[in-house]
């Protein structure tokens, strides 16, 4: 007979197997964060899978059991921060979208996550980061399953309007990867729809900062694969908004223009692409419009300016529109408008005759976008998940001028 004394009291310190961790989530074992780490590294990916599918079972027998909840919860995060993996996190969704108590689950999963105070050290912005980054997918996945399967998700609108309030509850914060993941998120939701009422109050809250930030990182190798695929596919959203934010998006162009001329005029032909895709072949959409108006806009500042080849590379990229509904008439006001220097009004007319119209637009890249040895340069993209995107991109420093 074995003695008590001779048995190890089990714990999260001493954890050997997924399973004993199952068994210290079914007793009320709260996963300490000083912990998470080590925990992770025992268990590894799948293990770490395993544990959270297992959290979120557990937490559809305990939802109604507030403090049950918090200790599941609070584990949850323990483990998804100390992983910092996106396979983690999409293992907890899935089980979470396959239990019959989904919408209760996910209604008290939103109120632990988000409703408390956010601390200034490295942990509590850690944990927010990856609470608001996992409530932003659970909205998200919600949109994409109603467009796909509408009524498949019981009272989906009024989940959707609890998360939505709850993000905006936390849009204050300075944790530069929460911002991401609530710009990414409003602008996904709200894509493609009149007034953006949530996304345009956090452009007005902290859009030039964020601007800011994805376009230095644009211009760092480390991070620029990252920024571009996150500049694609949000940018869209915030060329339709309003006003405010159409300023933010001019000024933001305006400056790296021309700190980062090459690189920039880069990324601006890969959005006017990316934008021609989103549109049919005889419609652009209200994004591609609004970014032409952008360009007559940028022409217009190549012209105050006196820089040439930048006007040359912002006529290349109009050209592109100009079949498209009035596009072509803006592009030709350019030629007669009090407003444009007298030689950039000519080189626009040039453009037109000499370029446009021969059918040579396609082939002609500006010399100063030419490598000493004549390798036409290019912009490097990627394949980034949700959570390497805002994680990446919230490490960064924004650099101020002096």
């Amino acid at each position: 007979m074995v003695s008590a004394k001779s048995k190890k009291a089990m714990t999260w310190k001493n954890l050997t197997d997924v399973g004993s961790a199952k068994k210290l989530v079914d007793v009320g074992y709260l996963l300490p964060w000083s912990e998470g780490r080590s925990v992770v590294k025992v268990l590894g990916e799948e293990g770490s899978c395993d544990l959270v599918r297992y959290i979120a079972i557990r937490l559809a027998d305990r939802y109604s059991d507030r403090l049950a909840a918090e200790i599941l919860v609070e584990s949850l995060y323990a483990v998804l921060t100390a992983a910092s993996n996106e396979k983690v996190m999409i293992a907890f969704l899935e089980e979470l979208f396959d239990s019959d108590q989904f919408e209760n689950v996910t209604r008290h999963l939103v109120e632990i996550s988000l409703g408390g105070e956010v601390g200034e050290d490295d942990l509590s912005k850690a944990v927010v980061s990856a609470a608001v980054a996992l409530i932003c997918e659970i909205g998200l996945n919600i949109q994409r399953i109603e467009d796909e399967d509408p009524g498949r998700i019981d009272r989906a609108k009024a989940l959707s309007d609890h998360i939505a309030a709850y993000l905006l509850s936390v849009s204050n914060t300075n944790v530069q990867a929460v911002r991401l993941s609530l710009l990414r998120y409003f602008s996904q939701t709200e894509y493609g729809i009149s007034g953006k009422t949530n996304y345009t109050r956090l452009m007005v809250r902290f859009g030039h900062s964020i601007m800011e930030s994805l376009f230095q990182q644009l211009f760092v190798k480390k991070s620029e694969r990252v920024a571009v695929q996150f500049l694609l596919e949000n940018l869209p959203c915030a060329l339709e908004a309003g006003s405010d934010t159409q300023k933010i998006i001019h000024e933001t162009f305006k400056q790296h223009m021309f700190k980062e001329s090459e690189r920039f005029c880069l990324f601006m032909h890969e959005l006017g692409s990316h934008l021609m895709s989103l549109g049919s072949e005889s419609e652009l959409c209200p994004a591609a419009q609004s970014f032409a108006r952008h360009l007559i806009a940028l022409f217009k500042v190549t012209s105050d300016l006196g820089h040439k080849e930048l006007a040359r590379e912002v006529l290349q990229e109009l050209h592109k529109f100009g079949p498209f509904g009035d596009i072509r008439h803006w592009i030709r006001s350019l030629e007669s408008s009090a407003e444009i220097r007298r030689t950039f009004r000519e080189l626009a007319t040039d453009y037109r005759v000499k370029i446009v119209e021969t059918g040579k637009s396609g082939k002609v890249v500006s010399q100063f976008r030419m490598s000493k040895r004549g390798r036409k340069p290019s912009l490097s993209k990627g394949d980034f998940g949700f959570l390497e995107q805002v994680t990446t991109l919230g490490d960064y420093e924004v650099r101020y001028s002096a």
